[in-house]
């Protein structure tokens, strides 16, 4: 029987990215228990590939005409809501089969509190002799609203490591099956970043925020089931070589304009160690690094690309860094060793091409060092991605189409985000002020169109089809080397009056782009065949056919 339980919870959304769902953060703080004397198990919930389809909460309401309908093209944007996981009962019988003394439960995103709650009920109900302890990026910054909740006796601020180890020292000794006695406050005090219920009140003692990040350790890796995380039957593996930000970005939880700690570097020895340990135990093809700014410092990042190479030379790799890459921080020498160990693809984050909309982001001016990148990317044939942020507040939505319309003409895939408030950030606190959050946790995510202040949700929406429309037209180009052509008016009100019957996806997708580029109308294909209008804001895709007219559209690969 384990001292502790980590969990990572269930989660409910509209897609799942499993390689980005690998729990690290327990790993990490496993690690810490493990080397301190508890013995500790991870239940990873998403560690499944089964996921149940399941009604669109009330809140989702204006989702459905968005979402309601099949689309097999490539411009669908989403359709079920699913939850994806173990359910609750499952994960709560797991817990009471393992009777330890203390539950870890993950409330890492704001909109997935209520999965976070519902587990730590669930695991109340069924083995009430442990005490439920809340981590991550929402306990730090909701503590109150957690501890308001019987079942959840103590939540961690900040990074949870050492934290989760003093609690372990001052809960062990509870008497096995029976509801143990909460520690004295005085005791708890003691401990950094823990908040609990004192009486009718709730005490908060400051964040904690580790002065040298931790990595993980090989009895922490085996925790992990490496099974489920895999990619081409090699697995992927999650690294965090850093933590922070160093720049101050209205829209991030983790800048330095929020309330979170400063930007910490990993000895490249310490990250290249916890790559040679897992590397001896199984065979990687993918490693995806979770840092904001991986690249940030040149010497640094060289160090741990040539060791990476060493460790993996004559394997096929692929590296990625999905968070984004500082474009600035990328010149010859860097692309050339990123290229040598396994980067293929490069995820570069911009946020906008307007001035103005770089300046009301906070946000460093990337534009020239974006459009180097793309240049010796193309020399080294290294695919790119360039994301951008959209409708945020403030920012219309003719500034995020002359951003499409700019990546139009440039090698890369555009990856437009839907803006969201980020608890701990900035513009959370501008939203709350100018009273534009939304009503539900649950609702703070890119998929809910959760603002609606100078770009509409159906604008939203549309800009985000566009982005779709945008790739598969690139993709066009990259195989034929020319767009397909449009038709005449009279063969689109043909083919919308037709059933086609089942059809192949890129063949559909090629058909209704072809009408898109005749009338401007962004349209779906169900699995019967019969074609339908998408909701969508028709000056925005006039805009749209209008821009790409004068433009070179270049594919994103050649």
């Amino acid at each position: 029987m384990p001292d502790v339980v980590l969990i990572a919870p269930p989660i409910r959304e509209f897609y799942l990215t499993k390689k980005r769902t690998i729990p690290y953060g327990l790993a990490c703080i496993a690690t810490q228990l493990e080397q301190a004397g508890f013995s500790c198990t991870i239940i990873d919930a998403l560690a499944r590939d089964k996921s149940k389809i399941i009604e669109y909460p009330e809140e989702f309401g204006h989702l459905v005409p968005h979402y309601g309908k099949t689309d097999l093209t490539f411009f669908s944007l989403f359709h079920h809501y699913r939850h994806f996981g173990y359910s609750f009962e499952h994960i709560a019988n797991l817990v009471r089969q393992e009777k330890p003394f203390l539950v870890g439960i993950s409330a890492l995103f704001t909109p997935y509190w209520g999965q976070a709650l519902d587990t730590a009920k669930a695991v109340k109900r069924f083995w009430p002799h442990a005490f439920i302890v809340l981590g991550g990026h929402h306990a730090t910054q909701f503590p109150e609203t957690c501890l308001e909740n019987k079942e959840i006796d103590f939540v961690i601020q900040g990074e949870g490591e050492a934290p989760m180890v003093q609690l372990a020292r001052l809960l062990k000794g509870q008497t096995p099956g029976r509801r143990p006695a909460l520690p004295e406050p005085e005791d708890l005090r003691q401990i950094s970043g823990i908040g609990f219920r004192q009486g009718n009140d709730i005490v908060l003692n400051p964040p904690f925020w580790a002065d040298s990040p931790h990595g993980l350790s090989q009895e922490a890796v085996d925790k992990i089931d490496w099974h489920f995380y895999q990619r081409n039957q090699k697995v992927a593996i999650t690294v965090v070589a850093s933590r922070g930000c160093p720049f101050r970005c209205s829209y991030c939880a983790v800048s330095a304009s929020g309330n979170y700690a400063d930007f910490r570097m990993r000895p490249v020895k310490d990250v290249l160690d916890e790559i040679k340990l897992q590397a001896r135990a199984k065979q990687i093809g993918f490693i995806d690094f979770e840092d904001e700014n991986l690249t940030l410092k040149k010497s640094w990042v060289l160090e741990l690309l040539d060791g990476i190479r060493q460790i993996f030379k004559g394997q096929d790799i692929e590296l990625r860094a999905m968070n984004g890459l500082f474009p600035p921080s990328l010149d010859a020498e860097v692309l050339t060793a990123m290229k040598a160990a396994g980067f293929k693809t490069l995820n570069l984050s911009v946020g906008s091409f307007s001035a103005t909309q770089l300046k009301r982001f906070k946000r460093p001016d990337v534009r020239d060092a974006h459009d180097r990148v793309l240049d010796m990317a193309k020399d080294l044939d290294m695919d790119c991605v360039s994301y951008l942020l959209g409708a945020a507040p403030g920012q219309t939505a003719a500034t995020t189409l002359n951003d499409l319309l700019i990546l139009a003409s440039q090698r890369t895939i555009a990856g437009l985000s839907i803006y969201y408030p980020a608890p701990g950030s900035a513009d959370y606190a501008l939203c709350e002020q100018q009273q534009l959050l939304p009503h539900d946790f649950m609702l703070m995510r890119s998929t809910a169109f959760p603002v609606a202040d100078t770009t509409s949700r159906l604008e939203a929406v549309t800009l985000l089809r566009l982005a779709r429309i945008l790739n598969f037209l690139k993709s066009c180009v990259d195989q034929n080397g020319v767009l397909p052509k449009a038709l005449r008016t009279n063969d689109v009100l043909e083919i919308e009056n037709s059933c086609h019957g089942k059809m192949d996806r890129y063949k559909a997708s090629t058909l209704l782009i072809r009408m898109f580029l005749t009338d401007a109308i962004p349209r779906g294909m169900d699995h019967d065949g019969w074609v339908y209008h998408h909701p969508h804001r028709i000056d925005l895709c006039k805009k749209f056919v209008q821009g790409l007219e004068g433009l070179d559209l270049l594919p994103a690969g050649v």
